[in-house]
């Protein structure tokens, strides 16, 4: 067995050893409490291990022992389900549908997504992100459009993830990935203060929003809704104070099961045990909407769908098609990001193209099944690692255990106090946030001496600082989606600006004063050009023999060609009787020659019609003596 599958497993002895570790946070498991007379190597999250068994006897051992290793895995799945509940039904609300489509959507996501994705503990469902795209289809159209769009987006996705685009993210910069977090965790920490709100039967319209709505993040203070009275508000906040200290305390009692079931646990036994019977009550998850659904079959068969599901034809393509892609971008872009940052977090490493096809098959399975769509739950996500599920097996568990719910749970659930599960939430924001980064701003904004008076010592650019708080500050009025986006253009502008004002540049002239040798390096490209062009001394004061040599340049696009054209020519213009450009590097005299047309007329060497033995790229230095190209 190697070192990895020991990190992950279990040794169950025959009662000889003093105890045995599993490796899934600190649990402990003591042998002594395990009655048996054989032994096994139970990977965690392996769920092929009864090929062993020989017996019934053995069966069953290997099923306690299983579920002993997998404890971890099955409860965080669990706790996860729970969490689900109240943010799927909501983000229904927003799209402008029925609590069901939602709820369907979180578990045909959640087990396409961990059984065919690319990141094992990561966790699916019905996403606020996606919801914002769909209301106007639903009520221009109708449902039926609303499915088609979701189906073709899952194909989009699919094949997003069979031509490998997944490496795209790497053109996501850190500063970007900052801001998207800690947008996202002041999202879902501000998306709490809805259970405080009163929702009517016919709210439906009232709470759904648009893609570009203003200031979206602050709905449940904006959406006209009133509030509950402050008896209840009380006690929905001493829910909400319960669940934040049993998730910090519990653990110091027990580790047997995660502080977030054991948070939704508590506020729920207080409810029915305390708040009921003192005469006062807060809302439950029955409150919010019903969740009890039957297991979905294909909308063009579903008594409820299959008269509102128009033609496919070219008109109905028209419609669904922009929906589509925005929502296979906007769920491959929050997806992926979700993936960045929990491999860093666990140190791993998730395949983006692998859970581009997991999530585009969920989508395409879930209009298909008369769901939502949807994509990767960041708050979920995190709150199933930290809880201890970093295999595929937690999240199977949540999407079967979302299943179980709908179809027979759904009376146990209903007792949940939402109050316990939004406390169970802002851990979730708190962990999502990236409370350092507030030291790097503190530190980019203050001069060098406050910076050393107060031991500052991390700084990054303050460039960098402005496209964060840019991303929060657009989360924040407008989406999360847009907000990356904004963060890339900026990104890539800023990028831009600063390279293209790294050019070096040296002169030397011949003694007699008739011959000239320029030196340039640095990348020559859309952004470099005017300061490459303006660098140039006046060429009607320069000698007419020029010889501009590209130490360690490079020239990327087609502005860095048609930049030596304008050098050639602003030269010869001026009288010059022979203009030369050397020291090309193999790809950009690549490039030069593929735009012959553009610098038409111009000397370019390549690098071997150059004295190699005097050549800059061969690292010896035009300036130390005689230059010899003068």
């Amino acid at each position: 067995m190697t070192d990895e599958e020991n990190k992950n497993t279990i040794h169950i002895s025959n009662g000889n050893d003093e105890d045995n570790l599993v490796d899934e946070e600190t649990d402990v498991v003591e042998s002594k409490d395990i009655n048996t007379t054989s032994a096994y190597d139970l990977p965690v999250g392996d769920v092929f291990c009864w090929r062993q068994t020989t017996s019934i006897r053995s069966f069953f051992e290997l099923t306690w022992k299983w579920l002993l290793v997998n404890k971890s895995q099955i409860l965080s799945g669990i706790t996860v389900a729970l969490a689900q509940v109240p943010e799927a039904v909501s983000f229904s609300f927003v799209a402008g549908v029925d609590p069901i489509v939602g709820l369907q959507s979180a578990w045909i996501m959640g087990i396409c997504t961990s059984l065919f994705g690319g990141r094992p503990g990561m966790v699916a469902g019905a996403t606020g992100a996606v919801a914002v795209v769909l209301p106007k289809i639903v009520k221009d159209h109708g449902i039926g459009y609303m499915f088609y769009a979701v189906m073709l987006a899952g194909i989009i996705e699919i094949l997003f993830g069979l031509l490998r685009l997944g490496k795209l993210i790497r053109l996501i910069p850190h500063p970007v990935m900052v801001g998207f977090v800690n947008g996202l965790g002041i999202v879902i920490g501000v998306a709490q203060f809805n259970i405080f709100k009163v929702r009517e039967d016919d709210s439906l319209k009232e709470v759904s929003r648009n893609l570009l709505e203003v200031g979206g993040a602050f709905s449940p203070f904006t959406n006209g809704l009133p509030w509950v009275n402050a008896t209840m508000g009380f006690w929905m906040a001493f829910h909400i104070v319960i669940a934040l200290l049993t998730y910090a305390f519990f653990p110091k009692l027990t580790k047997a099961i995660p502080a977030s079931l054991a948070s939704i646990i508590v506020t729920t036994i207080l409810e029915w045990a305390l708040v009921r019977p003192v005469g006062y009550r807060t809302n439950t998850v029955k409150d919010l909407a019903s969740v009890s659904g039957s297991f979905p079959i294909p909308v063009w068969a579903d008594n409820d769908y299959k008269d509102l599901m128009p033609p496919l034809n070219g008109h109905t393509l028209g419609i669904i098609t922009p929906v589509a892609f925005t929502v296979a971008a906007i769920s491959l872009l929050e997806s992926l990001l979700t993936l960045e940052i929990i491999d860093e977090l666990t140190n791993t490493k998730g395949n983006g193209n692998r859970e581009a096809f997991g999530q585009g098959l969920g989508q395409l399975l879930s209009g298909l099944g008369g769901g939502m769509g949807g994509c990767t739950t960041i708050g979920q996500s995190l709150m199933n690692i930290h809880s201890g599920g970093y295999t595929r097996l937690s999240s199977s568990v949540a999407a079967i255990f979302m299943l179980i719910i709908i179809l027979a749970a759904y009376h146990l659930i209903n007792l949940i106090p939402v109050a316990g599960l939004a406390g169970v939430m802002f851990v979730v924001t708190y962990f999502t946030i990236e409370w350092e980064s507030a030291w790097i701003i503190l530190s980019a904004l203050l001069p060098m001496k406050y910076r050393l008076k107060y031991g500052l010592t991390t700084k990054v650019k303050r460039t960098d600082v402005f496209v964060m708080l840019s991303v929060v500050a657009v989360t924040l009025i407008l989406d999360l989606a847009i907000a990356v986006g904004v963060g890339l253009v900026l990104s890539s502008l800023i990028f831009a600006w600063d390279s293209g004002n790294t050019l070096t540049f040296d002169r030397q002239a011949s003694e007699d004063g008739t011959k000239v040798v320029y030196s340039v390096g640095g990348p020559i490209f859309f952004g470099s050009i005017k300061p490459l062009l303006d660098i140039f001394p006046n060429p009607r004061d320069e000698p007419k023999d020029v010889t501009i040599l590209f130490n360690h340049a490079d020239i990327h696009d087609w502005s860095g060609m048609v930049a030596i054209k304008k050098l050639h020519d602003r030269f010869e213009r001026n009288g010059a009787t022979s203009v030369k450009f050397k020291n090309l590097n193999v790809a950009s005299h690549k490039l030069m020659e593929k735009g012959k047309g553009i610098w038409e007329g111009a000397d370019i060497y390549k690098i071997e019609d150059v004295d190699v033995e005097h050549d800059p790229l061969v690292e010896h230095n035009h300036y130390d003596g005689k230059n010899p190209h003068l």
